[in-house]
């Protein structure tokens, strides 16, 4: 599966988090470029109260929030934040 994301905000989240995170963080980024599918990986779940592919995943006190494109069997990673601040910061449509 092919995992893109915004290089520069991707950077800065990942800069931020403390060391066992960013270990876990690359885990999870080769898993998921590693996985044929997005359900073969673990923790992935779908955001309820959209029909949109956005999907999180959890680890730890941590959430990665990515959208899919199933045409192109792509993962967006939107970001990697704390879990108290990884659902303001998009504008998802159930934010509005």
């Amino acid at each position: 599966m092919k995992v893109i994301s915004r290089k520069k905000k991707i950077t800065k989240n990942i800069a931020v988090l403390p060391a066992y995170a960013k270990e876990e963080a690359a885990q999870i980024i080769e898993t998921l470029q590693k996985a044929k599918t997005l359900s073969a990986v673990q923790n992935v779940i779908h955001m309820e109260g959209t029909d949109e592919p956005y999907y999180r995943l959890k680890f730890g006190d941590y959430r990665m929030m990515m959208y899919y494109y199933k045409e192109s069997e792509t993962v967006k990673i939107l970001s990697i934040t704390h879990r108290k601040d990884a659902y303001k910061k998009h504008n998802l449509p159930w934010q509005k």
